[in-house]
């Protein structure tokens, strides 16, 4: 499990990034620049990289607890994300587009918390057995 967590799971992602990525960059390359799918990946990556930016600015706020970290940073990006569709991809705007984007996002949101939180899980399990065997020495 521990190798799956800290291990493949980024591996993989990684890997998916960057190949979709660079694959993005040469259709749009070879297209000359009409790939408008090429340029929608290339989108949604920028913006993923601003959304760690994001983050990065909310993680230096000193939150009492880590659940009001958790509800800040997902209440800014989802509203961050959804001005970011809207501009976009969404030529209108309805309920329905509101509502799955609501489910999407829930989703994605609570499996990458869980994920960061699983890792952190396991590392303080990992350092507290550490401790315990230095101890036992």
């Amino acid at each position: 499990m521990k190798d799956i967590i800290s291990i493949r799971i980024p591996s993989i992602c990684i890997c998916f990034t960057l190949v979709t990525v660079a694959n993005s960059a040469l259709n749009l390359l070879h297209s000359g620049g009409t790939d408008m799918y090429a340029v929608s990946i290339l989108l949604i990556f920028v913006w993923l990289v601003l959304c760690q930016l994001i983050d990065a600015a909310i993680c230096r706020i000193d939150f009492k607890k880590w659940i009001h970290y958790c509800i800040t940073e997902s209440l800014i990006l989802y509203l961050a994300t959804l001005i970011f569709c809207r501009v976009f991809y969404w030529h209108s705007f309805t309920v329905r587009q509101l509502i799955m984007y609501t489910v999407v996002f829930a989703f994605v949101d609570i499996f990458i918390f869980s994920y960061f939180r699983k890792r952190q899980e396991m590392r303080a399990d990992e350092i507290n057995r550490l401790l315990n065997k230095k101890d036992a020495v």
